[in-house]
C-alpha cells in the first residue's frame, strides 16, 4: 500500500498574491511539450488495416515480425504462458499457476466481464509467441447512485525481451479505443506507481487500506462453549440475501461496483477453484443456522496475509458480538488458501482490506488491530469529460439545491492549461458541460487545475482546499470558490476491483 499524499498549508504573502494574479491575467502565450515517454515508441503511422482500431480483425505490423492484433480463442495457450511467466516474483520461481487458471477462465468464452477476443496483444511472427498483452473488462460503477459503464484494462504484460519498445502503448491505443466503441465512458486500472499516467490516467479513487490482525492475537473460544456463529459457502439459493447485504456494505459511498445478477451467479458457481483472482463467499450464521451476514476473502493468499474483501450483517445483529467467531473460522481455513508457489512461509495475519473506513474496524478496535493500512489508488482515465459530466448531471443539480447556491444560473469555467470546461446552469438546472479554453485577453476561468488533476475533485478523492495545498497551480476565484465546492465535495468511494 501506499501513503496518500501529505501537504502543508503554507500562509501566501500579498507579494505572491499579486504576481499569481497577475500571471494569471496576462497574455497567455504558452507553448506546452507533450510529455516524452521514458520509452521508445513503435512508429503507428501507415497500419496494416483500415479498419477500426476496435474491430477484431484490425491488424498492425509494427516491424520486425511484430503485429499488432485482437486475440482469438486460439490465442489461450500464448497468452497462458506469457502471463504465467511475467507474474512471478522473480526469475528462479516457477510459473504462476493460479494466474494462468485465470486466463483461462477469461478466454472460455464463460466469463461474464469478458469474451477470448478482448485481449490486444502483440505476437511475434517470427517467432510463434504472445510476447505483450493486456485485456479489457466491461462493467458498471455507480456515482452517488448513478450507472455508469467502465473499462478495465487489466493483465499488463510485455515479456523482459521485449520492453522498452513501446509494445504497451501500442496495446493501450487498442484498448482505449474499443473500450470507447463500447461506450465506456470511464476506464479505471489497479497498477504499479507512476506506469499509468503516460496513457492518460490520474490517481482520483481509493483503492484498498485496511486493518490486519495476527493470527495468534485472535481469542479462543472458552472450554465447553458453543460456538455462537459458523461459516458456510454462499449459494445461489442465496443470491438475494448476498446482494442486500452487498448494497448495505457499499451504501454512503460515492464511487462504487454495481455487480449484477449474472456476475453474482458466475461467483458462487461458475469460476474455477484453481483460480485465485475471485473471492470467496461464505455466509455467516447464527446457533440457528440462520444467515445473518456474509464474509468475502480471497482465495489466493496475499503473501503472509489472508485477505478480506467483504464483511457485512443485517440490521440488528451486532458486529462485535459475530466477529470472534468469523475471525476464528478463517484462522482455520488459512491451509487450504491457494499459493503464487509452494515455497511460501505460513499465513500469519488476516487483512480487512474493506477501505479508508468501515464499520468492522470499531469492532476491531485497537487491540486486535494491530496495524493500519493507509488506501492505495485506483487510476482513472476519463476521454470526454463533458459526456461524463453530462451523464453525472442529476447529482450536480441535487448538490446545487442542497447548497447556499440553490437556483444558481451562470456558468462555471475550468482551466486546465491544455484546454478547460465549461459548465452552464439554468434556475439550479444542468444545461450543458462542454469543451472551453481560456481566452488570451478575456475569460481566464474561475478555477484552474493541472492537465488531469481535476479528476480528483470530480471523483471526490481530495476537496478544493487539499488540492490547493497540495498543487500550487491549483486556484478557484473567490466568488466561484462556494460553486466548485458544492459541485464537487469530497466523499469515500469503494470501488471493488471484480475479476
Amino acid at each position: 500500500m501506499r501513503e496518500t499524499r501529505a501537504s502543508q498549508e503554507l500562509s501566501t504573502p500579498n507579494e505572491i498574491v499579486t504576481f499569481w494574479d497577475s500571471c494569471r491575467f496576462a497574455a497567455r502565450v504558452i507553448t506546452y511539450h507533450e510529455e516524452i515517454s521514458a520509452v521508445s515508441v513503435l512508429p503507428i503511422t501507415n497500419p496494416v488495416s483500415t479498419l477500426s482500431l476496435s474491430d477484431a480483425d484490425y491488424r498492425r505490423d509494427l516491424g520486425n515480425g511484430l503485429l499488432l492484433r485482437w486475440s482469438t480463442a486460439a490465442d489461450i495457450e500464448g497468452l497462458v504462458q506469457l502471463y504465467s511467466y511475467v507474474f512471478r516474483d522473480g526469475p528462479e520461481h516457477p510459473l504462476n499457476h493460479p494466474l494462468a487458471a485465470w486466463t483461462r477462465e477469461m478466454m472460455s468464452g464463460e466469463h461474464p466481464l469478458i469474451t477470448s477476443g478482448d485481449f490486444a496483444l502483440v505476437e511475434d511472427t517470427r517467432r510463434r509467441g504472445i510476447v505483450a498483452g493486456t485485456c479489457l473488462l466491461s462493467q458498471t460503477w455507480e456515482y452517488a447512485g448513478i450507472p455508469f459503464p467502465v473499462g478495465r484494462p487489466e493483465m499488463v504484460a510485455s515479456h523482459p525481451d521485449y520492453r522498452n519498445r513501446g509494445l504497451v502503448r501500442a496495446v493501450f491505443e487498442l484498448i482505449h479505443a474499443r473500450s470507447a466503441a463500447r461506450g465506456h465512458l470511464v476506464q479505471g486500472i489497479t497498477g504499479i506507481p507512476y506506469y499509468y499516467r503516460q496513457f492518460g490516467y490520474e490517481y482520483a479513487l481509493d483503492l484498498g487500506g485496511g486493518r490486519a490482525l495476527h493470527l495468534a492475537t485472535i481469542p479462543a473460544l472458552a472450554r465447553d462453549a458453543p460456538e455462537p456463529y459458523r461459516l458456510r459457502d454462499a449459494t445461489l439459493q442465496d443470491l438475494p440475501l448476498v446482494r442486500s447485504l452487498y448494497d448495505r456494505e457499499q451504501a454512503g459511498a460515492l464511487i462504487s461496483t454495481r455487480i449484477d445478477e449474472r456476475y453474482w451467479r458466475f461467483l458462487l458457481d461458475g469460476v474455477r477453484r484453481d483460480s485465485g483472482e475471485y473471492s470467496r463467499l461464505q455466509l455467516i450464521l447464527n446457533a440457528a443456522n440462520r444467515p445473518v451476514g456474509y464474509v468475502a476473502t480471497s482465495r489466493v493468499r496475499w503473501g503472509t496475509d489472508l485477505g478480506v474483501v467483504g464483511f457485512a450483517v443485517e440490521p440488528g445483529i451486532s458486529l462485535i458480538a459475530v466477529l470472534p467467531s468469523v475471525l476464528r473460522a478463517l484462522q482455520s481455513q488459512v491451509d487450504s488458501l491457494l499459493a503464487p508457489r509452494p515455497d511460501m512461509p505460513a499465513v500469519q495475519r488476516i487483512l480487512f482490506a474493506l477501505g479508508r473506513s468501515h464499520r468492522l474496524y470499531d469492532a476491531l478496535g485497537e487491540a486486535l488491530a494491530c496495524r493500519h493500512h493507509a488506501p492505495y489508488a485506483w487510476y482513472v482515465r476519463v476521454a470526454n469529460l463533458p459526456a461524463f459530466i453530462g451523464h453525472i448531471a442529476p447529482v450536480l443539480e441535487r448538490r446545487l439545491s442542497d447548497s447556499v447556491l440553490a437556483g444558481y444560473t451562470g456558468d462555471l469555467t475550468l482551466d486546465f492549461y491544455r484546454g478547460g470546461l465549461r459548465l452552464r446552469f439554468e434556475h439550479g438546472r444542468f444545461v450543458v458541460a462542454e469543451q472551453w479554453h481560456a481566452q488570451v485577453w478575456g475569460n481566464q476561468g474561475a478555477a484552474g487545475f493541472p492537465p488531469l488533476v481535476f479528476l480528483q475533485l470530480l471523483f471526490g478523492h481530495h476537496s478544493l482546499s487539499e488540492l490547493r495545498r497540495a498543487f500550487p497551480d491549483v486556484w478557484a476565484e473567490d466568488e466561484a470558490k462556494p460553486l466548485v465546492e458544492a459541485l464537487f465535495p469530497p466523499q469515500p468511494s469503494w470501488v471493488r476491483p471484480l475479476s
